[in-house]
């Protein structure tokens, strides 16, 4: 579930109205247990698409002025009736009121005809640069990629066939709290029950496995070593990670050759060592002749890392922050470029 929950814009007027669909399918993973013998959509979820209509109606509204566009008040929420497999639910949004940078809206949900859910909402805009500086390195990849979703939305093509968020979604750490350029870097992994492979894995008893921990110390070392690469590796686990534990990995860097690098990395909960791994992770180079271009995306690659808050912490071995690679910067400029070319589909 990637939490876009409109599939596409039926009508459009700025500063008006907007209407909107979404068909509850079996691709809707939360339909196995909401319920598992009564599939239905969570109400939750229908007050998230009435908020996702509105906030595209106040983007559009203003032409994409500011970055956020959030939630701000949820009122007179009503629920009054079930959107079950196979049905459609129609999201309408009208602008009552338009203040400052606030927006307030009438929104509901019908199936056939008949209400099943509404809601009087407000939303806020506001541009990150304003509102959390700390995270303005992020403003133009987040503009960019909602101008994308908006494409999509409005044409009702499939989200899996454009890339629409960040094309990397196997990320096993969560952030960066230490990073010491050519030395160590340290992350932390918090482990979740929403996640497939802690409630699945072994039910009853929500371990994250260890060649997940594996992979998360891979992904530091990786990050660490400057490149995307295979791994081999021999792995001592103490103990099991449970749903709620927070992962510490710690990778050093122990040798940096043209084939490779060697990692060392340990993983603690707290103060007690949970698992020990040593890896080797290979440069891929060229070794993949029929791919052509980056494995993966360099502009979606940057923003992983400022989402991983890497150059917030990260520094030289004497103390300098990190420089932005100049090929990840450049991969940021083509894709900035790209968006300023083809203006939001109408």
């Amino acid at each position: 579930m990637r939490f876009r929950l409109l599939d596409r814009i039926t009508q459009l007027e700025p500063g008006k109205r907007i209407e909107a669909v979404k068909q509850l399918t079996q691709a809707d993973g939360y339909l196995e247990d909401h319920f598992p013998r009564f599939p239905i959509m969570p109400g939750v979820l229908m007050l998230e698409a009435m908020y996702q209509a509105a906030a595209w109606l106040v983007r559009k509204t203003e032409n994409f002025a500011h970055s956020v566009v959030m939630l701000q008040d949820a009122r007179n929420i009503k629920f009054s009736g079930f959107v079950k497999l196979g049905q459609t639910l129609v999201v309408t949004a009208e602008i009552k009121k338009q203040e400052g940078g606030e927006t307030s809206l009438v929104t509901q949900g019908t199936v056939d005809g008949r209400v099943v859910a509404s809601a009087r909402l407000t939303v806020a805009v506001f541009q990150l640069a304003d509102r959390f500086p700390e995270w303005v390195a992020g403003q133009d990849y987040l503009m960019r990629k909602m101008r994308q979703q908006f494409g999509r939305v409005m044409s009702g093509e499939p989200e899996a066939a454009v890339n629409v968020g960040l094309s990397m979604r196997w990320l096993w750490i969560d952030r960066f709290v230490e990073f010491v350029r050519g030395e160590r870097a340290v992350a932390i992994k918090n482990v979740s029950l929403t996640e497939e492979p802690v409630s699945e894995y072994l039910p009853g008893f929500p371990v994250l496995p260890s060649s997940l921990v594996m992979e998360g110390l891979a992904w530091a070392g990786g990050i660490l070593a400057n490149d995307q690469r295979r791994f081999q590796e021999q792995a001592v686990f103490h103990r099991p990670a449970f749903a709620g534990d927070q992962l510490r990995y710690t990778a050093v860097l122990e040798g940096l050759e043209p084939e490779g690098a060697f990692i060392r990395g340990t993983s603690h909960i707290g103060d007690e060592l949970q698992a020990e791994v040593d890896i080797f992770l290979a440069h891929l180079g060229d070794r993949f002749e029929d791919v052509e271009g980056d494995l993966i995306d360099p502009a979606d690659m940057l923003a992983t890392l400022r989402l991983w808050r890497l150059y917030d912490v990260g520094r030289t071995a004497s103390g300098e922050p990190l420089d932005v690679a100049e090929r990840l910067l450049e991969g940021e400029r083509q894709a900035q470029a790209v968006v300023e070319r083809d203006q939001p589909i109408t």
